[in-house]
């Protein structure tokens, strides 16, 4: 592996190659594939997925194998040629596949464990192309929560929300760990130190000037929370924060009233899978609304939610 990106692989293909590509020599499963393609005897396409077919088989009777092991070698030299297999991609779907509920007790084997991102954590779910109700299970992974909790209250279910969870930690993109007992410390009280009153004549000059600052600030804040300039609200928005729950809804709607201009509060799903999520700006295409997600106030997005992009074209009464 190069990064996150499988470029060799070696061993008994259980001969879904040869079915594949006729008779081979064996040796590295991607030479035989390019071997393949240079011959005329498969597309690149199908090259591809034969090789993805192989890996995918392979590493699932490996991991559900009780006395599999598994070694690291740093110095092994290793060429990509142009065909690689995307190893998160790879382990979502074999998770989220038939039979992968048996994988789940594989990466996630307690719920209680707390579920903490690592880094690239937002790129890396971005580049998954989950659906919205993915992502929003997925955004809920805050270094704090604990698989249960995340799962437990999802509207999408518990069992899919535990697949999608572990899914997650396959694939890298997060990690499952003890929770750690919290500390209290006992803050020593200080003496009150007596002084003498003295009369404050001055705040009473300081008092208007203090309220023409904090005007200034609000006028200042709401001005940085506006999108870029546009003339009217397209169908496309970057969710910047979301929820199912009653109270989730009801901080979503607070946080719209401060800046009534660049929020909106659009709901997705059906029946009771309904959700909201929290829309900044509008956008005429797909494509302008992800050039756009660098300019999202870091202010305005909810701590641990993954800005992506949705369609805003139904407003939320």
């Amino acid at each position: 592996m190069v990064g996150l990106q499988i470029v060799k692989v070696e061993g008994d293909d259980k001969e879904k190659l040869s079915a594949a590509f006729g008779l081979t020599s064996g040796g590295e499963w991607f030479a035989e594939a390019r071997s393949a393609v240079s011959g005329g005897l498969v597309t690149q396409g199908e090259a591809n997925a034969v090789v993805k077919r192989a890996v995918a088989e392979r590493l699932l009777e490996f991991f559900l194998a009780p006395d599999a092991e598994v070694t690291f070698d740093s110095k092994v030299e290793v060429e990509p040629h142009g065909l690689t297999v995307s190893f998160p991609h790879l382990m979502v779907e074999l998770v989220l596949g038939p039979g992968g509920e048996e994988l789940v007790e594989r990466f996630l084997p307690d719920p209680e464990l707390v579920l903490r991102r690592l880094p690239d954590f937002a790129r890396r779910v971005g580049a998954l192309g989950l659906t919205q109700e993915g992502m929003a299970v997925l955004a809920k992974i805050n270094d704090h929560r604990t698989a249960r909790e995340i799962a437990d209250p999802s509207p999408h279910g518990r069992d899919m929300a535990l697949r999608l969870l572990a899914a997650a930690v396959g694939a890298g993109i997060a990690e499952a760990v003890a929770r750690v007992a919290e500390i209290t410390f006992s803050p020593i009280a200080a003496e009150p130190e007596v002084r003498p009153r003295k009369r404050r004549w001055w705040l009473w000059l300081l008092i208007p000037l203090v309220a023409l600052a904090v005007v200034a600030v609000m006028w200042l804040v709401g001005a940085e929370g506006r999108p870029a300039p546009a003339p009217k609200l397209g169908p496309w928005g970057l969710a910047i924060d979301g929820g199912c729950q009653p109270a989730e809804l009801e901080r979503l709607y607070r946080k719209q009233e401060q800046n009534r201009a660049s929020l909106r509060v659009v709901p997705y799903g059906q029946g009771q899978d309904q959700c909201y999520n929290l829309v900044w700006g509008g956008f005429a295409t797909r494509e302008a609304a992800a050039a756009a997600q660098g300019q999202v106030p870091a202010a305005l997005v909810a701590r641990a939610f993954v800005v992506h992009v949705v369609t805003a074209e139904q407003k939320a009464p």
